[in-house]
């Protein structure tokens, strides 16, 4: 901001309104910058502020977490409260009401609550549209002259009258509403201008929310509809993504190819191709996968399918001591765990709270996918591919259901919160704002990748490529001179530069920290080159496939692989050929199996341990989480490798 800006009058102006009214979506409008509106109640759990100046005067708009009244039952609607009353800082200069028109008779009375505040106060009635092809269309006029506070309609789709609003948020005076508190609601028009006194219109026809819901409301089929969609999902994900990730991985290929090409063979050559390109670059290859995942679920919070998914597992949640509002958080933790420990304030009773903050991490978030992405392609075929991911993602929800019912019984037990929520009315879901999600969450992940996720894998590529022994280097240059000229000779040296290569690694620092934690993970198959995965990841588990991309890229490739096989496909070959120290796989689909279990249930994001840490106020909390996930990732995936080599699975 500008020094001259900066030195303008400011006006605190709060955006306040019952959640699904479109705030958020208004606020994009206001401010030009990009947000996250859902459909569902809950997601909005801290107040988000944005600045303009408008005609020489600076407004600071503070969206606010939705509320139902000034009563505040959850802690994120004590927040709101709070804003709007003045405690812990001065009251908002003005509030602006969002009304939803496809809501009026309840939104009406919520405004009225606000106006016995005796701020100065602004209505803006939004989502017009929705309330005409439900049935009750508005009429904003005579609206206007019944309530006697200024009124501005906007459009939350297209952002129609929010120029018009900013200059009524500039304006002077402010507006003070002559609004007695008591005015009994039901004079007010209504819906409609030509139905009666009250100007209801009498509705002949179920609208097209009631139609949908009858369907997908249904006892029986409403779940089987929950079950199928996500098993689509799933399998979309996974398959849609291939072609698209096939160019990333092109460009992986060409860059490697031109480093090598321009720069001679050493430790500069290895730490940009070895170290960066495949590593990073592996990572970066994932981002397919990853936004159709993230675009799905926005079209169905868009769409306000999600608040069904709520209703329809509430009855599911609280056989484990939860409510269906905990679908909430545990539905944003599939994007990622920290914006659904935040989403735990919703719930009313504490133990709710805590319970779903413990299960919270176990649901796989996006950063989780490229891990299953590249064994899932390496060991299995697309048809089973898909079907193991959504057996993984089942794996978090089945888990998170045992440890909830275990803490609600022990640690936890006593007390429940009710499920209290509007289902709102479906909608088109605007692909601008799926767009912009989608492009948030790959941004934030791209970032990742090109701040911490390098970092850590230039740390991997160096503790992985020093020492340089002379006596390894001078035994193969060696071997290398006694070599014949011609074709024979060339795919000789070619097999000595590859054990060359793995001699190297295999005497590296990396080597020698990961043989000496690996016999903790031995009964679960994991190798050496596996186990240093597992520790580099527990910083953050976006680092699990750039540590294999650096360790595999490193001379592990047989040199009885392929020959076909280009750099293309480099890592899913090189773990489909990695040798252990007796000759054997060191990886085969049964350990790709307990290692995907390991990676699907462990705690590895140091970000979430520090969420669990700042909502609850405590250290048990995050260290419980961490102590249980990693135990039970461990017991999970030598289950898997023990039971399985007893049945005769695996190589």
């Amino acid at each position: 901001m500008s020094a001259a800006a900066a030195a303008l009058p400011v006006r605190r102006i709060a955006l306040v309104g019952r959640p699904n009214a479109g705030k958020t979506s208004l606020l994009m409008h206001l401010t030009g910058t990009l947000q996250r509106p859902v459909n569902f109640a809950g997601t909005s759990v801290e107040r988000t502020e944005s600045e303009q100046v408008v005609d020489g005067r600076r407004l600071l708009l503070v969206d606010l977490p939705g509320i139902g009244s000034l009563q505040a039952l959850s802690r994120d609607e004590q927040v709101t409260v709070a804003a709007l009353r003045g405690i812990g800082g001065p009251p908002p200069d003005l509030l602006v009401a969002v009304l939803d028109g496809s809501r009026l008779l309840v939104e009406l009375r919520f405004l009225r609550e606000l106006a016995s505040l005796g701020l100065p106060l602004l209505a803006v009635l939004t989502k017009l549209d929705i309330a005409a092809a439900e049935g009750n269309p508005v009429d904003a006029a005579r609206l206007q002259q019944a309530l006697a506070v200024p009124l501005v309609v906007c459009d939350g789709r297209t952002g129609a009258g929010a120029a018009e609003l900013l200059q009524r948020l500039a304006a002077e005076p402010l507006p003070v509403p002559r609004v007695p508190p008591t005015l009994p609601v039901p004079t007010l028009p209504l819906p409609g201008a030509t139905h009666g006194p009250d100007c209801r219109p009498a509705r002949a026809d179920r609208s097209t929310t009631d139609r949908l819901d009858r369907v997908l409301l249904h006892p029986l089929f409403g779940p089987l509809l929950l079950a199928a969609g996500a098993t689509l999902l799933f399998q979309g994900v996974f398959r849609i993504a291939e072609p698209f990730m096939a160019l990333v991985e092109q460009g992986q290929a060409a860059a490697t190819a031109g480093l090598e090409a321009i720069l001679a063979e050493g430790a500069l050559r290895s730490c940009l191709v070895d170290g960066v390109v495949q590593g990073v670059g592996t990572t970066l290859l994932f981002v397919p996968q990853i936004a159709l995942l993230i675009a799905a679920v926005a079209v169905l919070e868009a769409s306000g399918y999600m608040a069904r998914a709520v209703f329809l597992l509430d009855r599911l949640l609280r056989a484990v001591g939860l409510t269906g509002k905990s679908f909430v958080p545990l539905m944003s933790s599939f994007g990622c765990a920290i914006p659904g420990i935040l989403a735990t304030r919703i719930l009313t009773d504490e133990r709710d709270r805590l319970a779903t903050i413990a299960v919270a991490p176990l649901m796989s978030c996006s950063a989780r996918l490229p891990v299953y992405v590249v064994l899932l392609a390496a060991f299995f075929p697309p048809e089973q591919a898909g079907l193991l991911l959504l057996l993984l993602y089942l794996l978090g929800v089945v888990a998170a259901a045992v440890v909830a019912t275990l803490l609600r019984r022990t640690l936890l037990r006593g007390g429940t919160s009710l499920l209290l929520m509007e289902l709102p009315v479906y909608q088109r879901p605007r692909l601008r704002l799926v767009w912009q999600q989608t492009w948030l969450a790959v941004r934030s992940f791209v970032r990742t990748a090109g701040t911490v996720i390098l970092a850590a894998t230039l740390l991997v590529w160096l503790l992985a490529y020093f020492p340089r022994p002379d006596a390894v280097r001078e035994a193969f240059a060696a071997q290398s001179a006694a070599v014949v000229e011609g074709p024979d000779g060339d795919a000789e040296r070619e097999r000595i530069a590859a054990a060359e290569a793995r001699a190297y690694l295999e005497q590296s620092w990396l080597a020698r920290l990961g043989r000496g934690i690996q016999p903790l993970f031995a009964p679960a198959g994991f190798d050496w080159r596996l186990t240093v995965s597992v520790l580099a990841a527990f910083p953050a588990r976006e680092l699990v496939v750039p540590t294999l991309g650096t360790l595999h890229s490193l001379g592990a490739v047989e040199a009885d692989s392929d020959p076909d096989s280009t750099s293309v496909h480099r890592l899913r070959d090189a773990l489909r050929s990695a040798k252990a120290a007796d000759g054997r796989l060191a990886i085969d689909g049964l350990t790709a199996l307990a290692a995907l279990a390991f990676f699907a249930l462990c705690s590895q994001c140091a970000s979430t341990l520090a969420a669990i840490r700042r909502e609850t106020h405590s250290w048990f909390w995050p260290v419980f989480t961490f102590g249980y996930m990693t135990a039970l990732a461990w017991l999970v995936a030598v289950l898997i490798q023990q039971i399985g080599r007893w049945l005769g699975c695996g190589g």
